[in-house]
């Protein structure tokens, strides 16, 4: 994590305090504001989480592991019990404000995304960042601390994900394999290209469907597989003009699709 990215997430969470400060409905539209920055604090305290105004250390550790837990069995009730009122949702550039349990149970999947839930069950206890505005989740996706003397989330800061109904988490991830792609394919590099694939990998052609079932079948039949005609519409596609659906996102007109199936991204289906 650099020093930039913690800053920004810091400098995200402090206005959305002023905001609820001074908002007067729930789902409030506001600008956001990145004129101050945080100081990043380290103490050799017994207690990490002291500067954040927490003065239990155990405390706050069974209540992460509490919220690791909801958040792993999906359930929104458990996890608005654990958040503290009212709390800020930044997205878009805009903040929405929640106010109690039952608004924030009707948003919940707007709220805690794809990829927020995925960044809180990776994040560490022991790797959390503290300072004097909360404790933070990975870059800055979700703050923690005290409010009306209730320990819960008082933020979230969600990525805009173009690609969320495909089923793709993190967009960072799918531009970053997208654009690999398109770099092994242009450098004709089978074996990395290979990787990039799901297998079994599905190539329909002729009327017929042809299951690629591992990285050296589609290397030895790399060129009856990525014709001319599927290279082409991989390298003249855009990344901001795919189309999306719950099938996966597709290249050109329907050449590639392309999806994401436990941790991996890659493509899943080629029509010749």
């Amino acid at each position: 994590m650099t020093n930039t990215t913690m800053k920004k997430a810091a400098i995200i969470l402090s206005f959305s305090i002023l905001i609820t400060a001074f908002s007067g409905q729930a789902w409030a539209e506001q600008g956001t504001n990145t004129s101050t920055s945080a100081s990043v604090s380290s103490s050799a305290s017994k207690n990490p989480y002291e500067v954040a105004g927490i003065n239990d250390p155990a405390e706050f550790t069974a209540y992460f592991a509490k919220l690791q837990k909801a958040v792993k069995d999906n359930k929104p009730a458990e996890v608005a019990d654990l958040i503290s009122y009212p709390m800020n949702l930044n997205k878009d550039n805009k903040t929405y404000v929640f106010y109690n349990k039952a608004e924030f149970i009707k948003k919940y999947d707007r709220i805690f995304t794809a990829l927020v839930r995925e960044k809180v069950l990776a994040q560490r206890v022991d790797k959390l960042f503290v300072n004097y505005q909360g404790i933070m989740v990975e870059d800055g996706d979700l703050w923690m601390g005290k409010q009306n003397n209730k320990l819960g989330v008082i933020a979230v800061n969600v990525t805009n994900n173009p690609y969320e109904v495909a089923g793709i988490s993190n967009p960072i991830v799918f531009e970053h394999n997208f654009s690999l792609l398109q770099k092994v394919v242009t450098e004709g590099k089978k074996s990395e290209v290979a990787k990039l694939m799901v297998y079994p990998l599905k190539v329909n052609t002729k009327g017929k469907t042809i299951e690629i079932k591992t990285k050296k079948d589609f290397i030895a039949k790399y060129n009856q597989i990525m014709t001319a005609k599927v290279k082409k519409a991989l390298l003249a596609q855009k990344v901001d003009k795919v189309f999306v659906n719950w099938e996966g996102v597709m290249v050109g007109d329907g050449e590639l699709w392309i999806g994401q199936f436990g941790q991996q991204v890659g493509v899943f289906v080629i029509n010749q």
